[in-house]
């Protein structure tokens, strides 16, 4: 019977798809002289490019407790100009774990028209696609269309298996370019439990037809404008119009899932369970014995985690790919390289077997969008970090966060929400820290002399998350083989010239990033008047909020602090002619306040400038009260302190 079950189910399936095939679409592989001639987007007159068609059918089949996902996935794009070749350059990524995903049924077409008005079909050759494979992480199909230009008109297709996958990727209908027309379908048993949202400030049309126990599911959008990004919103997912699905097949194991609270509960059991998850939390791991010896020799709990998390960082090369599932930890030591999950699930396997109470928490890191404890589905998440309760607090863990000590929650999950997997304490978390974890402190001591020539020794430190980043950004022009000494300070400034260079605390996380260099530099000036910026050190130039409308949030990660000493000393054939006033700006609700203060004794200047957010979350209708405090401070930034010489 259950044999005879599945054949019907396949034939109704057949009978879906095809039903599919009979709507009105331009058929894969064919021109259309129409789209061709088209010369703009009729609702986004300058755009570049534009998607004419975005279409996904999914299909979701289980036998007894195997998953099976088959997303076919058809994109037709036209090409108005030069400035939309880009989306000619196409990139598929997908999980490759176990062959468990792939990407299968390829093709693409470009189509032209010549000199004479006639239509040029071109099919790309097998060779032209290019697959990048990965065992542990995200693999990618990529290809390039030849013979791009303004007018053309592009499609592909593929087909994409997943096998014993709870989660499915939301279906976005916004992109970088406007879409005619997208549409996602779902055929699904009936018996399966499925859950959808939509978020769009849109209706969104919406069908579903069900036939003898199987469900076919549409949504439905039309001329929907392209997304453009703001500054110091959160991650892109997070604003753009799409629909989130969950799902959980509602046979044999599965029949007591009967409501949300019980849903959370299979999850947490399912991870407990999973040999890619919850085996993994105390099992043996060769090679990391000398390890968990020198922590008996340790004493207090938080030297322990410092040690742990230290030596799991130094061992493993993190592979780029953030998972909450992690294969073989034996294998993984072997190897050295690592995935988001085999690395913290590394680091709670060392803390549990030390005595230290560590649990895996699942994230969604701030690129991949903000979780909902409301909407269930294990697809909100994409790695898992490890959660410590010491007598002296609390710690987050994420062994990827290259230059983040133990005390410093990733900033990749701060002010989100997350999920705690235990047998007993399975809940929804949020991760706060309300320490000004983005700060800088920049002291100059300096001499101008009489040619109009500053000269003097400057001390910045970088803390916690400053850090992070500027010992990021160094890694990066280290790569592009630029200048490793200076090149940092003097492309923030051309005018600046620098002497010497020392970087301490660049390997000890738990100490701030300090730079020490003598510098010179050279006021600029009009016949016998010099003009000193005091921020001259300073990447603080430009300010984020000048556009008149804001439509999405703001999210500036984590509270922030930047102060500015700067004491010096003017020749006596030099004098004031202009200075600027102490002042104190603050925002209404006192989050922001920016301070200057000026002190003058003789020939000798003290400023202190100090700027400090003590909140980092604000919504777009705070936005005009936010912009006019900036536009404040942006005017006291540009100040400068005007110097005459005598004659």
């Amino acid at each position: 019977m259950l044999i005879k079950r599945f054949l019907i189910l396949g034939l109704l399936f057949l009978i879906f798809r095809a039903s599919f095939c009979q709507e009105n679409l331009t058929a894969f592989g064919k021109a259309d002289l129409n789209e061709l001639r088209m010369k703009e987007c009729a609702f986004e007159k300058d755009a570049g490019a534009m998607k004419l068609l975005d279409y996904q059918e999914t299909e979701l089949t289980f036998t007894g407790y195997d998953l099976k996902i088959s997303i076919d996935r058809r994109v037709r794009i036209k090409i108005f100009n030069k400035s939309g070749f880009d989306a000619a350059n196409i990139i598929i990524p997908y999980i490759r774990r176990s062959r468990k995903s792939k990407i299968t049924d390829i093709s693409a077409y470009i189509y032209t028209l010549d000199t004479a008005g006639n239509i040029v079909t071109q099919k790309l050759e097998k060779n032209q696609i290019f697959r990048e494979k990965s065992d542990d992480g995200i693999s990618k199909v990529a290809f390039a269309f030849p013979n791009v230009s303004a007018g053309c008109v592009i499609e592909y297709r593929y087909t994409h298996n997943e096998k014993n996958s709870l989660h499915l990727e939301p279906w976005f209908l916004q992109d970088e370019i406007p879409t005619t027309v997208s549409t996602c379908r779902f055929i699904y048993p009936d018996e399966m439990k499925f859950d959808f949202r939509v978020i769009s400030p849109d209706s969104i049309a919406q069908n579903h037809q069900l036939r003898r126990g199987v469900m076919m599911r549409s949504f439905h959008h039309t001329n929907i404008p392209s997304f453009r990004p703001e500054p110091l919103m959160s991650s892109v997912k997070d604003n753009l119009q799409r629909i989130e699905f969950a799902f959980i097949p509602r046979v044999g194991f599965f029949d007591f899932i009967i409501n949300e609270q019980d849903r959370w509960k299979f999850y947490n059991l399912s991870l407990l369970m999973s040999p890619f998850f919850g085996r993994h939390f105390r099992a043996p791991i060769s090679r990391t014995e000398a390890i968990l010896d020198s922590v008996k020799k340790i004493s207090t709990a938080a030297e322990k985690v410092h040690f742990i998390f230290q030596q799991v960082k130094d061992s493993l090369k993190w592979d780029e790919t953030h998972s909450f599932y992690a294969d073989n930890l034996e294998e993984v030591w072997l190897n050295k390289s690592a995935n988001s999950a085999e690395i913290n699930l590394s680091v709670l396997n060392l803390l549990r077997k030390a005595g230290i109470n560590a649990y895996p928490i699942l994230v969604s890191t701030r690129n991949n969008g903000r979780t909902d404890p409301d909407f269930i589905t294990l697809g909100q998440f994409n790695s898992v970090d490890v959660l410590v309760a010491d007598s002296a607090g609390f710690y987050v863990l994420d062994g990827t966060q290259k230059y983040i000590s133990y005390k410093t929650p990733p900033y990749n999950i701060l002010n989100r929400d997350v999920f705690l997997v235990d047998t007993a304490k399975s809940k929804w978390v949020t991760i706060t820290d309300n320490r000004s974890l983005m700060r800088t402190s920049i002291t100059i001591k300096a001499e101008l002399g009489t040619s109009g020539e500053l000269k003097g020794d400057a001390y910045i430190s970088y803390y916690d998350y400053s850090k992070a980043i500027k010992l990021e950004e160094q890694n990066e022009k280290e790569k592009e083989k630029e200048e490793e000494d200076k090149e940092f300070i003097e492309k923030e400034s051309a005018e600046i010239v620098i002497d010497s260079l020392v970087q301490e605390n660049a390997e000890d996380e738990l100490q701030p990033l300090v730079h020490k260099f003598g510098f010179s530099y050279k006021l600029s000036n009009t016949d016998d008047y010099y003009f000193l910026d005091p921020f001259f050190l300073s990447n603080f130039r430009r300010n984020p909020f000048n556009d008149t409308l804001r439509r999405t949030d703001i999210d500036l990660g984590s509270n922030q602090s930047y102060s500015l000493f700067l004491h010096l000393t003017i020749p006596d054939d030099y004098s004031i002619d202009e200075l600027p006033q102490s002042l104190l700006i603050r925002a209404n609700d006192s989050s922001m306040l920016f301070k200057r203060q000026i002190i003058r004794q003789d020939n000798e200047l003290v400023f202190r400038h100090s700027f400090d957010i003590q909140r980092s979350v604000f919504d777009k209708e705070e936005y005009p009260g936010i912009r006019e405090f900036f536009r404040k401070i942006y005017a006291v930034v540009s100040d400068q302190i005007v110097l005459k010489k005598k004659k």
